[in-house]
């Protein structure tokens, strides 16, 4: 699913501001500017209609303000000098609006397309209706349930864990960039794209265009600061720190400061104070918020593993006493008793008779030998007797070999033996 804007909050453009005015039209007449939606140091949000597809959807603008300014409808450098920065962070805009367009996944915002007009670089997404999580802490009619905070983290730290996978940072996880649509889910929203490339200047530059106060951490704070995946999963941290405890973190240099001079941290933590989480919950968030990176949970898979370990945990089984064991014995045999002492018998079912062997008949009488062997030496017997007078004479193969009546004289004695 891909999703981006905040349609309930009605965001009207400021006196002076450099938005571009309602019914501008972008990319020929593809696109329409209805109305801006919110306007950062970095880039600016329009509510925006596709004229050739016939849907709303949501622009976002390449306007790094401390580099540019607005002529018109064109955005031109506030001087020579930021013209090779402005170039590289538009260049990076796009090249990180086609990463994340890559990437699909329900809880992320899709990019469906880029393209460059007015000397600068938007991206154009989808619409969501929903509410994004600044205002579920503002208006107590919206508080979640401790089931769905905990559903909602999960949800983001996978969706968190495929951006990382993907060499990228976030770089402005806050609650007003996590959007919950009609259905509950959230969705990731405002990638802070080529801010790596703004965050390279001076740190009164880098602050205007990075950071967030209460959100951000310390390493975004100054020039060439080392961001890693950590530096994202501090920021979801105090994001979920301001959900269930109604308050935003302390500013992480305020922390900062407190903890180099060995002071108590001013960010109290989550463990212990709401009864209704899990304490392996909150804790896992106190520490993605650790001042020191390197202290820090390292990765959204770690963060969803030890949120998840408790669960996931196999329970031993209790072995019952010899006792117990015993009784539940006796208690099964009495039952099984009392089953079969009232059951009723079951009817007999007529069956089909059985079948009669069968006495397998040779094709041959056992008789057939012994009455053709002496019938063969009658005959043998009976020609020797007359060979004289018929020695030239050969018998005729149609011709029985034993006269009829010494034939039936050798059936009847051979029958009388049996």
């Amino acid at each position: 699913m891909s999703a981006v804007t905040k349609p309930e909050l009605e965001v009207e453009t400021k006196a002076g501001s450099e938005a571009l005015p309602d019914g501008t039209d972008l990319l020929g007449d593809q696109f329409k500017i209805e109305r801006p939606l919110s306007n950062g140091g970095f880039g600016i949000t329009y509510l925006a209609r596709d004229n050739f597809l016939g849907r709303d959807v949501v622009i976002k603008e390449c306007y790094p303000e401390v580099f540019c300014r607005r002529d018109g409808k064109s955005v031109l450098v506030r001087s020579k000098q930021h013209a090779e920065k402005y170039r590289a962070i538009v260049e990076m805009f796009m090249r990180e609006a086609r990463s994340i367009a890559k990437m699909r996944h329900p809880n992320i915002v899709g990019v469906h397309r880029i393209f460059e007009d007015n000397e600068t670089a938007y991206m154009v997404l989808d619409l969501i209706h929903g509410r994004d999580l600044l205002s579920v802490i503002k208006e107590e009619r919206h508080r979640l349930t401790s089931d769905q905070v905990k559903e909602i983290l999960i949800k983001i730290l996978d969706a968190v864990d495929l951006v990382h996978q993907n060499d990228l940072l976030h770089r402005d996880i806050s609650p007003d960039n996590i959007l919950l649509d009609k259905w509950g889910s959230p969705v990731l929203i405002d990638f802070g794209a080529a801010r790596e490339e703004a965050s390279r200047e001076t740190r009164a530059v880098s602050s205007v265009l990075v950071v967030k106060d209460g959100y951000s951490p310390q390493e975004f704070y100054f020039a060439g600061g080392k961001q890693s995946p950590s530096s994202d999963l501090y920021a979801l941290g105090a994001t979920f720190y301001h959900l269930i405890s109604g308050e935003a973190p302390p500013n992480s240099q305020t922390r900062m400061a407190e903890f180099a001079g060995n002071n108590p941290d001013p960010c109290e933590p989550l463990a212990g104070r709401f009864p209704e989480y899990d304490d392996v919950f909150l804790e896992a968030i106190d520490k993605a918020m650790q001042i020191l990176p390197k202290a820090r949970i390292q990765s959204a898979r770690e963060w969803m593993h030890l949120i998840n370990s408790k669960e996931e945990r196999v329970k031993p089984l209790k072995p019952r006493a010899k006792a117990d064991l015993g009784k539940v014995l006796t208690r099964l045999v009495s039952e099984t008793n009392e089953y079969v002492l009232n059951s009723e018998p079951r009817a007999a079912k007529d069956l089909p008779p059985l079948p009669l062997p069968v006495k397998k008949v040779s094709s041959k009488p056992e008789w057939a030998d012994e009455f053709n062997r002496e019938t063969s030496e009658a005959a043998t017997n009976g020609t020797s007797s007359k060979k004289e007078t018929h020695s030239t004479s050969q018998p005729r193969p149609d011709m029985l070999a034993v006269p009829e009546p010494e034939r039936k004289r050798g059936i009847l004695a051979w029958f009388g033996r049996i």
